[in-house]
Protein backbone atom coordinates (compact mmCIF):
# COMPACT_ATOMS: atom_id res chain seq x y z
CA UNK A 1 0.00 0.00 0.00
CA UNK A 2 1.19 3.26 -0.63
CA UNK A 3 1.58 5.95 2.04
CA UNK A 4 1.09 9.56 0.47
CA UNK A 5 -0.54 11.31 3.04
CA UNK A 6 0.12 15.92 3.51
CA UNK A 7 3.23 17.07 1.17
CA UNK A 8 2.74 20.48 1.04
CA UNK A 9 2.87 21.11 4.33
CA UNK A 10 5.46 20.11 6.59
CA UNK A 11 3.33 20.76 9.86
CA UNK A 12 0.10 18.72 8.60
CA UNK A 13 3.08 15.71 7.87
CA UNK A 14 3.96 15.59 11.40
CA UNK A 15 0.55 15.53 12.34
CA UNK A 16 -0.56 12.86 10.20
CA UNK A 17 2.20 10.96 10.89
CA UNK A 18 1.76 11.11 14.51
CA UNK A 19 -1.94 10.07 14.41
CA UNK A 20 -0.99 7.04 12.22
CA UNK A 21 -0.47 3.74 13.49
CA UNK A 22 2.34 1.51 13.97
CA UNK A 23 1.45 -1.19 11.29
CA UNK A 24 0.95 2.34 8.55
CA UNK A 25 4.72 3.46 9.83
CA UNK A 26 5.70 0.19 9.22
CA UNK A 27 4.55 0.09 5.74
CA UNK A 28 6.14 3.41 4.97
CA UNK A 29 9.56 2.01 6.42
CA UNK A 30 8.96 -0.79 3.96
CA UNK A 31 8.40 1.39 1.07
CA UNK A 32 11.58 3.06 1.67
CA UNK A 33 13.41 0.05 1.72
CA UNK A 34 11.85 -1.34 -1.61
CA UNK A 35 12.89 2.22 -3.08
CA UNK A 36 16.32 1.76 -1.48
CA UNK A 37 16.82 -1.31 -2.90
CA UNK A 38 15.56 -0.23 -6.96
CA UNK A 39 17.56 2.76 -6.29
CA UNK A 40 20.63 0.51 -5.81
CA UNK A 41 19.99 -1.87 -8.74
CA UNK A 42 18.95 0.96 -11.43
CA UNK A 43 20.67 4.17 -10.53
CA UNK A 44 18.69 7.61 -11.20
CA UNK A 45 19.30 9.08 -13.89
CA UNK A 46 21.51 12.31 -12.34
CA UNK A 47 20.53 15.21 -14.73
CA UNK A 48 19.20 14.77 -18.82
CA UNK A 49 20.93 14.57 -21.92
CA UNK A 50 21.97 18.51 -22.58
CA UNK A 51 21.68 20.14 -26.20
CA UNK A 52 25.07 18.98 -28.14
CA UNK A 53 27.75 21.37 -28.29
CA UNK A 54 27.86 23.16 -32.01
CA UNK A 55 30.13 20.62 -34.15
CA UNK A 56 33.70 21.67 -33.51
CA UNK A 57 33.27 24.21 -30.93
CA UNK A 58 33.68 24.32 -27.32
CA UNK A 59 31.61 25.02 -24.46
CA UNK A 60 32.72 26.07 -20.92
CA UNK A 61 30.61 27.51 -17.87
CA UNK A 62 32.03 28.56 -14.73
CA UNK A 63 30.74 26.79 -11.65
CA UNK A 64 31.70 29.88 -9.74
CA UNK A 65 33.58 32.70 -10.24
CA UNK A 66 35.07 32.99 -6.59
CA UNK A 67 37.59 32.01 -4.82
CA UNK A 68 40.21 31.84 -1.65
CA UNK A 69 38.65 31.53 1.88
CA UNK A 70 36.31 34.10 1.70
CA UNK A 71 34.66 33.28 -1.69
CA UNK A 72 34.32 29.94 -0.36
CA UNK A 73 32.04 31.17 2.36
CA UNK A 74 30.15 33.30 0.06
CA UNK A 75 29.30 30.27 -2.11
CA UNK A 76 30.99 30.71 -4.94
CA UNK A 77 34.22 28.41 -5.36
CA UNK A 78 32.74 25.71 -7.94
CA UNK A 79 35.12 25.44 -10.65
CA UNK A 80 34.31 25.05 -14.61
CA UNK A 81 32.34 22.48 -16.58
CA UNK A 82 33.97 22.21 -20.27
CA UNK A 83 32.28 20.33 -22.63
CA UNK A 84 32.87 19.51 -26.58
CA UNK A 85 31.60 17.65 -28.96
CA UNK A 86 32.75 14.18 -27.63
CA UNK A 87 34.25 15.07 -24.63
CA UNK A 88 32.67 16.33 -20.94
CA UNK A 89 34.99 17.59 -18.08
CA UNK A 90 34.34 19.10 -14.70
CA UNK A 91 37.67 21.27 -13.50
CA UNK A 92 38.52 22.34 -9.82
CA UNK A 93 35.17 21.59 -8.00
CA UNK A 94 35.04 23.86 -5.03
CA UNK A 95 32.35 23.69 -2.65
CA UNK A 96 29.68 25.17 -4.23
CA UNK A 97 30.19 23.20 -7.17
CA UNK A 98 28.20 20.14 -6.55
CA UNK A 99 24.65 22.58 -6.26
CA UNK A 100 25.16 24.56 -9.29
CA UNK A 101 25.53 21.18 -11.05
CA UNK A 102 22.40 19.91 -9.58
CA UNK A 103 20.86 23.43 -11.11
CA UNK A 104 22.34 22.62 -14.61
CA UNK A 105 20.47 18.83 -14.15
CA UNK A 106 17.50 20.81 -13.47
CA UNK A 107 17.42 22.90 -16.49
CA UNK A 108 18.58 20.43 -18.74
CA UNK A 109 21.99 21.34 -19.43
CA UNK A 110 24.03 18.66 -17.95
CA UNK A 111 24.14 14.90 -17.01
CA UNK A 112 26.55 12.85 -15.06
CA UNK A 113 26.37 10.22 -17.23
CA UNK A 114 28.70 12.09 -19.56
CA UNK A 115 31.26 13.12 -17.84
CA UNK A 116 34.30 11.45 -18.53
CA UNK A 117 37.09 13.40 -16.20
CA UNK A 118 37.18 15.84 -13.03
CA UNK A 119 40.66 17.56 -13.07
CA UNK A 120 42.33 19.09 -10.39
CA UNK A 121 44.82 21.88 -10.34
CA UNK A 122 45.68 20.96 -6.41
CA UNK A 123 44.92 20.51 -2.87
CA UNK A 124 43.32 23.60 -1.37
CA UNK A 125 40.13 23.05 -0.41
CA UNK A 126 38.45 25.91 -2.61
CA UNK A 127 39.51 23.10 -5.76
CA UNK A 128 38.84 20.16 -4.13
CA UNK A 129 36.07 19.96 -1.98
CA UNK A 130 33.51 18.47 -3.85
CA UNK A 131 35.56 16.24 -5.93
CA UNK A 132 34.14 13.70 -4.11
CA UNK A 133 30.49 13.88 -5.25
CA UNK A 134 30.85 14.83 -8.27
CA UNK A 135 33.13 11.67 -9.20
CA UNK A 136 30.05 9.77 -7.12
CA UNK A 137 27.66 11.23 -9.63
CA UNK A 138 29.61 10.47 -12.18
CA UNK A 139 30.25 6.58 -11.17
CA UNK A 140 26.58 6.12 -10.26
CA UNK A 141 25.12 7.59 -13.19
CA UNK A 142 27.91 5.98 -16.12
CA UNK A 143 26.22 3.91 -18.70
CA UNK A 144 29.07 3.36 -20.90
CA UNK A 145 32.22 1.70 -21.08
CA UNK A 146 35.24 2.73 -19.22
CA UNK A 147 35.34 4.49 -15.80
CA UNK A 148 35.59 8.13 -15.11
CA UNK A 149 39.83 9.74 -15.02
CA UNK A 150 40.73 11.93 -12.01
CA UNK A 151 43.54 13.90 -13.47
CA UNK A 152 45.44 15.45 -10.65
CA UNK A 153 48.45 16.50 -9.06
CA UNK A 154 50.46 14.76 -7.53
CA UNK A 155 49.23 15.81 -3.95
CA UNK A 156 45.56 15.61 -4.73
CA UNK A 157 46.71 11.97 -5.94
CA UNK A 158 48.51 11.48 -2.76
CA UNK A 159 45.71 12.30 -0.15
CA UNK A 160 42.50 10.91 -2.04
CA UNK A 161 44.25 7.93 -2.16
CA UNK A 162 44.80 7.96 1.70
CA UNK A 163 41.34 9.70 2.28
CA UNK A 164 38.81 8.05 -0.34
CA UNK A 165 39.82 4.43 -1.05
CA UNK A 166 36.48 3.40 -1.89
CA UNK A 167 36.73 6.15 -4.75
CA UNK A 168 40.21 5.77 -5.97
CA UNK A 169 39.32 2.23 -6.28
CA UNK A 170 36.56 2.76 -8.71
CA UNK A 171 37.96 5.59 -10.98
CA UNK A 172 41.02 5.88 -13.11
CA UNK A 173 43.55 8.06 -11.82
CA UNK A 174 46.65 9.74 -13.71
CA UNK A 175 49.32 12.16 -11.99
CA UNK A 176 49.79 15.11 -13.95
CA UNK A 177 52.77 17.05 -13.78
CA UNK A 178 54.89 19.34 -15.60
CA UNK A 179 58.68 19.43 -17.24
CA UNK A 180 59.45 22.02 -14.16
CA UNK A 181 57.32 19.94 -11.54
CA UNK A 182 58.71 18.30 -8.43
CA UNK A 183 57.00 15.15 -8.76
CA UNK A 184 57.10 12.10 -10.77
CA UNK A 185 53.70 11.84 -13.50
CA UNK A 186 52.42 11.90 -17.15
CA UNK A 187 52.88 15.69 -18.76
CA UNK A 188 49.43 15.16 -20.36
CA UNK A 189 45.91 13.06 -21.19
CA UNK A 190 44.09 12.30 -24.11
CA UNK A 191 40.41 12.13 -23.95
CA UNK A 192 38.37 11.43 -27.08
CA UNK A 193 38.91 14.72 -28.53
CA UNK A 194 40.42 16.82 -26.29
CA UNK A 195 44.11 16.75 -24.92
CA UNK A 196 45.16 17.86 -21.27
CA UNK A 197 48.26 19.22 -20.50
CA UNK A 198 49.41 20.11 -17.44
CA UNK A 199 51.18 23.74 -17.23
CA UNK A 200 53.62 25.28 -14.34
CA UNK A 201 52.45 27.08 -11.66
CA UNK A 202 54.06 29.35 -8.59
CA UNK A 203 51.52 28.45 -5.61
CA UNK A 204 51.98 28.19 -2.63
CA UNK A 205 50.39 24.42 -1.82
CA UNK A 206 51.78 23.08 1.26
CA UNK A 207 54.53 23.55 3.50
CA UNK A 208 57.24 25.52 1.38
CA UNK A 209 56.41 24.05 -1.69
CA UNK A 210 55.72 26.20 -4.47
CA UNK A 211 55.67 24.40 -7.64
CA UNK A 212 53.65 20.94 -6.82
CA UNK A 213 50.21 22.71 -7.95
CA UNK A 214 49.59 22.59 -12.15
CA UNK A 215 47.19 24.83 -14.24
CA UNK A 216 45.80 23.21 -17.80
CA UNK A 217 46.22 23.36 -21.39
CA UNK A 218 43.29 21.77 -22.96
CA UNK A 219 43.68 21.82 -26.72
CA UNK A 220 39.85 21.21 -27.80
CA UNK A 221 38.23 21.64 -31.02
CA UNK A 222 37.28 25.07 -29.62
CA UNK A 223 40.95 26.14 -30.15
CA UNK A 224 43.26 26.11 -27.07
CA UNK A 225 41.65 27.09 -23.17
CA UNK A 226 44.33 28.08 -20.64
CA UNK A 227 42.98 27.37 -17.45
CA UNK A 228 45.69 29.10 -15.22
CA UNK A 229 45.57 27.98 -11.96
CA UNK A 230 46.39 29.65 -8.80
CA UNK A 231 49.91 30.90 -9.90
CA UNK A 232 51.95 34.63 -10.18
CA UNK A 233 52.98 35.37 -13.73
CA UNK A 234 56.62 34.36 -13.55
CA UNK A 235 59.22 34.26 -16.22
CA UNK A 236 59.14 31.40 -18.82
CA UNK A 237 55.14 31.18 -17.84
CA UNK A 238 53.41 32.22 -21.08
CA UNK A 239 56.00 30.74 -23.05
CA UNK A 240 55.43 27.30 -22.18
CA UNK A 241 51.81 27.74 -22.44
CA UNK A 242 52.10 29.22 -26.05
CA UNK A 243 54.27 26.10 -27.00
CA UNK A 244 51.60 23.77 -25.69
CA UNK A 245 48.74 25.89 -27.71
CA UNK A 246 50.02 27.53 -30.63
CA UNK A 247 45.66 28.41 -30.78
CA UNK A 248 44.57 29.72 -27.78
CA UNK A 249 40.77 30.95 -27.72
CA UNK A 250 39.99 31.18 -24.16
CA UNK A 251 42.27 31.94 -21.40
CA UNK A 252 40.18 31.47 -17.47
CA UNK A 253 42.65 33.75 -15.46
CA UNK A 254 42.79 33.12 -11.85
CA UNK A 255 43.76 37.29 -11.68
CA UNK A 256 41.77 37.70 -7.96
CA UNK A 257 42.80 41.14 -7.03
CA UNK A 258 43.92 44.35 -8.83
CA UNK A 259 46.41 45.41 -6.46
CA UNK A 260 47.23 48.69 -7.97
CA UNK A 261 48.49 50.33 -5.18
CA UNK A 262 49.11 47.68 -2.87
CA UNK A 263 52.24 48.24 0.03
CA UNK A 264 55.16 45.83 -0.98
CA UNK A 265 54.00 43.04 1.98
CA UNK A 266 50.69 42.82 0.30
CA UNK A 267 52.26 42.78 -3.05
CA UNK A 268 54.20 39.96 -2.22
CA UNK A 269 51.42 37.97 -0.13
CA UNK A 270 49.55 38.49 -3.37
CA UNK A 271 52.27 37.07 -5.95
CA UNK A 272 50.75 33.21 -5.35
CA UNK A 273 47.76 34.37 -7.87
CA UNK A 274 47.85 36.22 -11.20
CA UNK A 275 47.11 40.50 -10.73
CA UNK A 276 45.14 42.17 -12.94
CA UNK A 277 47.89 43.86 -14.98
CA UNK A 278 49.18 40.16 -15.39
CA UNK A 279 45.80 40.20 -18.17
CA UNK A 280 47.18 42.72 -21.02
CA UNK A 281 50.63 40.60 -20.37
CA UNK A 282 48.76 37.12 -21.30
CA UNK A 283 46.86 38.99 -24.49
CA UNK A 284 50.66 40.22 -25.50
CA UNK A 285 51.94 36.70 -26.13
CA UNK A 286 49.07 34.31 -26.47
CA UNK A 287 46.48 36.69 -28.48
CA UNK A 288 43.57 34.73 -26.93
CA UNK A 289 40.01 35.58 -28.41
CA UNK A 290 38.20 36.18 -25.24
CA UNK A 291 39.66 35.87 -21.46
CA UNK A 292 37.81 35.44 -18.98
CA UNK A 293 38.33 36.38 -15.12
CA UNK A 294 37.42 34.58 -11.97
CA UNK A 295 38.32 33.23 -8.46
CA UNK A 296 37.73 36.90 -7.00
CA UNK A 297 37.75 36.97 -3.54
CA UNK A 298 34.50 37.72 -1.82
CA UNK A 299 35.84 41.11 -1.23
CA UNK A 300 36.18 41.66 -5.14
CA UNK A 301 33.17 40.09 -5.89
CA UNK A 302 30.47 42.66 -6.57
CA UNK A 303 28.84 43.24 -9.80
CA UNK A 304 30.31 46.98 -9.64
CA UNK A 305 34.16 45.38 -9.12
CA UNK A 306 33.79 42.69 -11.53
CA UNK A 307 32.82 45.15 -14.36
CA UNK A 308 34.66 47.91 -13.76
CA UNK A 309 37.90 45.45 -13.80
CA UNK A 310 36.85 43.99 -17.16
CA UNK A 311 36.32 47.72 -18.57
CA UNK A 312 39.11 48.83 -17.23
CA UNK A 313 41.34 45.94 -19.14
CA UNK A 314 39.31 46.11 -21.97
CA UNK A 315 40.83 49.61 -22.70
CA UNK A 316 44.27 48.60 -21.61
CA UNK A 317 44.31 45.97 -24.07
CA UNK A 318 42.26 48.38 -27.04
CA UNK A 319 45.19 50.74 -26.17
CA UNK A 320 47.95 48.71 -27.09
CA UNK A 321 46.42 47.41 -30.35
CA UNK A 322 44.78 43.73 -28.67
CA UNK A 323 41.76 42.32 -29.91
CA UNK A 324 41.09 40.39 -27.43
CA UNK A 325 37.41 40.44 -25.45
CA UNK A 326 37.55 40.63 -22.03
CA UNK A 327 35.15 39.06 -19.60
CA UNK A 328 34.35 39.37 -16.09
CA UNK A 329 33.65 35.70 -14.57
CA UNK A 330 30.28 35.14 -12.98
CA UNK A 331 28.38 32.19 -11.29
CA UNK A 332 27.19 30.31 -14.24
CA UNK A 333 28.51 32.18 -17.44
CA UNK A 334 28.54 29.93 -20.50
CA UNK A 335 30.63 30.74 -23.57
CA UNK A 336 30.93 28.40 -26.79
CA UNK A 337 33.67 29.19 -29.17
CA UNK A 338 35.79 27.88 -31.98
CA UNK A 339 39.02 28.80 -33.89
CA UNK A 340 37.69 31.76 -35.48
CA UNK A 341 35.46 33.50 -32.96
CA UNK A 342 32.93 33.57 -29.58
CA UNK A 343 29.59 32.36 -31.09
CA UNK A 344 27.21 32.26 -27.98
CA UNK A 345 27.74 33.90 -23.97
CA UNK A 346 24.46 33.51 -21.37
CA UNK A 347 24.11 33.05 -17.97
CA UNK A 348 22.76 29.89 -17.07
CA UNK A 349 22.63 29.39 -13.37
CA UNK A 350 20.58 31.48 -10.70
CA UNK A 351 23.15 33.73 -9.02
CA UNK A 352 20.24 34.81 -6.43
CA UNK A 353 21.83 32.64 -3.89
CA UNK A 354 25.73 32.73 -4.01
CA UNK A 355 28.36 34.20 -6.14
CA UNK A 356 29.20 37.69 -7.52
CA UNK A 357 25.91 39.43 -9.10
Amino acid sequence: MHHDGPSDDLGQLHAWLRSSSTQELAGILDEADDAHRRMHAHPPRLGQAPPPVVAGATEVTLLGALGHRYGMLAGGAGGVLIRTGKSCVIVDPGPAALGLLLQLARQGRFDFADVDAVLVSHFHPDHYTDVIPCLEGAMSARQRPGRVLLAANSTVIQRFAAFTPFHMRRVDTCTLTHLAGLAEGEQAVKLADLVVHATPTVHHEHGDETRTAIGFALDTPGGGVWYTGDTGLFDGLLDAVAALLPQTALVIAHASGTDRHAVPERAAACDWHLHTDAVPAIAAVLRPACVVVQHYDAAYASARYRIAQAVWLQRQLHAHGHETTVVGGRNGLQLTFDRRQLLHSEIVLDNSCSGPS
